[in-house]
C-alpha cells in the first residue's frame, strides 16, 4: 500500500448518446460524486453516504466499495480495512450513470492508493461495479467517466475504447420525478430490430464519430438520433414529446434520452436558460410532473484531488 488516502471526484455521463446503444458515451462536466477512500488499521470495509442521495453502505452491494475492492482482488493486495465517505452528486436510476461514477470512483480512488496507472485494469473493476447493479458488464457509462469527452467501446471482448475529443456544446439536463430502473428499461427492448433500423443507426453512428472528430456541432445534433433504444423508452417517460418539442422551439439544436432515462438532454450553443425553462414547463403541464434542470458541458472524466 503505497499511499493512505485518496480523494477523487468521478462524474456524470451520458450513454449510448444518440446511436451509439451500449458503445457512445459522452462525459459530462457535472455533477459529480465525491469520494474518499482511507486505510484503516480495523479489518472491515466502512462506508459513510454524504449528501441529498443515498446509496448502499454494504460494502457487497455499493458499486464504489466493490469496485474499489475487485480492484485490489487483482492487484493481489490482501489488506481488507478502509474507510470510505461517498458524497453522491447524483440520484441513482436517474439517466446520468450514477451506478458508473461511483464504480470509477471507487476503482480511481483504491488506485490512487496503489499506485495502479494502468487503465485497463481500473475499467474492469469498475465494470464489476457497474455488474453489480445492472447484471452484465457495460463500458459506455464508466469507459465515458473514466477517459473523459466522447468515448466509444469499439470492441466489446477486448474492452477497446476510443476517446475523441469533443467540442464545447452546452447540454441542458432535465431530470423528472420519477425513476426508471435499469433492468425494465433494458426489458422492453426488442430482442430484433429490422434491417433499415438497424441500416439506418449504423449511419447516425458512424456520421457521430466523424462530427466528434470534425468538432462540428450542428453535423453532431442531425446525428443524435435512433431506432434502436430511444423510440421504445420514450413511453416510460410521461411527457417526453412535449419535452422534445418545447426544447427544440426554444433553441435546442437536439433532443435525446440520456441512458435508460429518465433523464432528457438537449444540446445547444446559446439559450440554454430559455430551453432549460421550457423543458420544466412542458413536462409539469403535459405530464404533471416536477423535474430538476441544469446547464453542463462535456467533461474531462474522472480526476485523483488529493493522495497522502
Amino acid at each position: 500500500m503505497r499511499f493512505r488516502e485518496a480523494e477523487i471526484t468521478s462524474p456524470a455521463t451520458i450513454a449510448n448518446f444518440g446511436p451509439g446503444f451500449d458503445s457512445f458515451g459522452l462525459c459530462l462536466a457535472s455533477p459529480v460524486d465525491r469520494i474518499t477512500l482511507k486505510k484503516d488499521e480495523g479489518a472491515d470495509f466502512i462506508i459513510r453516504v454524504e449528501g441529498e442521495h443515498d446509496a448502499p453502505l454494504a460494502p457487497e452491494e455499493n458499486t464504489a466499495s466493490y469496485a474499489a475492492l475487485k480492484l485490489a482482488e487483482r492487484c493481489e493486495c490482501e489488506e481488507k480495512g478502509f474507510s470510505m465517505v461517498i458524497h453522491k452528486g447524483m440520484k441513482p436510476g436517474s439517466g446520468l450513470g450514477s451506478s458508473a461514477a461511483s464504480s470509477v470512483g471507487g476503482a480511481v480512488a483504491m488506485a490512487a492508493l496503489l499506485g495502479v496507472r494502468d487503465k485497463r485494469m481500473i475499467l474492469e473493476a469498475a465494470a464489476m461495479g457497474e455488474e453489480l447493479i445492472s447484471g452484465s458488464r457495460h463500458f459506455d457509462n464508466v469507459a465515458a467517466a473514466l477517459y473523459g469527452g466522447f468515448t466509444f467501446v469499439s470492441d466489446q471482448a477486448s474492452r477497446r475504447i476510443v476517446r475523441l475529443e469533443p467540442p464545447s456544446f452546452n447540454v441542458v439536463v432535465l431530470l423528472p420525478e420519477i425513476e426508471i430502473r435499469t433492468g425494465d428499461a433494458r426489458g422492453i427492448l426488442p430482442a430484433n430490430v429490422s434491417l433499415p433500423d438497424a441500416v439506418q443507426n449504423l449511419s447516425w453512428a458512424a456520421g457521430m464519430v466523424h462530427s466528434m472528430m470534425a468538432k462540428d456541432i450542428d453535423a453532431i445534433a442531425l446525428n443524435l438520433n435512433d431506432r434502436l433504444a430511444a423510440p421504445y423508452r420514450q413511453g416510460l417517460i410521461p411527457g417526453y414529446a412535449a419535452v422534445r418539442e418545447s426544447a427544440l422551439n426554444a433553441g435546442a439544436l437536439a433532443v435525446s434520452i440520456g441512458g435508460s432515462g429518465p433523464a432528457i438532454f438537449a444540446i445547444a450553443r446559446e439559450g440554454t436558460d430559455r430551453i432549460r425553462d421550457a423543458m420544466v414547463e412542458a413536462i409539469r403541464s403535459s405530464a404533471g410532473l416536477e423535474a430538476e434542470a441544469f446547464v453542463t458541458k462535456p467533461g474531462t472524466g474522472a480526476k485523483v484531488v488529493s493522495v497522502r
